[in-house]
């Protein structure tokens, strides 16, 4: 296990990037309108004028990890569930050419948080669009490109939710995902040191079960890490549905340590997940789930 680590780790520091260009990085436009098939949009005001695009409506960024493309299992899990949850934008962003390998993904990046953040920008200057509008949901190596597509937005993001955020890589990254990216910052770690980041990131960090292995993927870290955005697609189904046994009710922790040894016993006043912003929480969490769907337990 530690000789896997360390090779992988020696892979992401070692990575060289390449320039970007326009096909590298690829928008995906969902909403109610069309919930299945979607509208290749690029930063440009035409491209939006013939779309689906409301900008009544909230926007939701998808970003995918390294290996998969927009059509992949995270916006299978995701893009459908928010749809669902509410009436609003989704544009998933397809970064596959950049990040078909880890270290590549790594490496990239910097540059291709850039590229994500101009198709907003041309929102807030060509559309009077507000980036307090603005949720980012990313997984894995998307997590932390949340976070640099965040800085590179005209104005403050309401919301990033960061799930399973990498850990290879990122421990001295000057561009790691920050508490201040955005008004609220919400972490999920699903394999705290494995695969995803150990330490809080956010405003809000949730560790459920621990946040090393979730229960019933014993020791598979791969598994866990879905596991993570199948948690966060249940979360946005919850919404339909008043009761809280649905909900993934957090416990707040004293610590990072309590957190990871899931023996946190303070208050049960947050959820983790959904759609509302929450900007008046903040600390670290832990909560249980049970081992197969609905993995909540209220």
């Amino acid at each position: 296990m530690y000789i896997k680590c360390a090779l992988v780790l020696c892979a992401a520091v070692a990575a060289h990037g390449f320039n970007l260009g326009p096909l590298d990085v690829e928008f995906h436009l969902y909403t109610r309108s069309n919930p299945s098939v979607s509208q290749p949009v690029t930063p440009s005001v035409n491209s939006f004028l013939t779309s689906t695009f409301s900008p009544a409506r909230r926007t939701f960024l998808t970003i995918h990890s390294d290996g998969e493309g927009v059509g992949g299992n995270f916006n299978a899990f995701v893009v459908g569930g928010l749809l669902t949850a509410a009436d609003v934008n989704v544009i998933a962003v397809d970064w596959s050419r950049a990040s078909f390998l880890y270290s590549l993904g790594l490496a990239n990046a910097p540059q291709a948080g850039e590229m994500i953040a101009e198709i907003i920008n041309v929102l807030i200057v060509n559309f009077g669009y507000s980036a307090d509008m603005v949720t980012i949901v990313g997984v894995g190596l998307g997590g932390h490109l949340a976070g640099i597509t965040a800085r590179h937005i005209t104005g403050n993001v309401g919301h990033i939710v960061a799930i399973d955020p990498s850990f290879y890589g990122w421990t001295h990254h000057p561009d790691i995902l920050k508490a201040t990216d955005a008004t609220a910052v919400e972490v999920l770690h699903a394999t705290s040191g494995i695969l995803g980041y150990d330490y809080p990131l956010g405003t809000i960090d949730f560790y459920p079960n621990g946040g090393v292995y979730q229960n019933g993927c014993g020791t598979d870290a791969s598994c866990s890490h879905i596991y993570a955005y199948a948690f966060y697609a249940e979360s946005l189904a919850a919404e339909l549905n008043s009761n809280t046994n649905n909900q993934f009710v957090g416990t707040a922790c004293d610590s990072y340590e309590q957190a990871i040894a899931n023996i946190c016993s303070g208050a049960r006043d947050v959820t983790f997940g959904g759609t509302a912003v929450k900007t008046s929480q903040s600390g670290i969490y832990t909560f249980n789930t049970n081992a197969v769907q609905p993995f909540a337990q209220g």
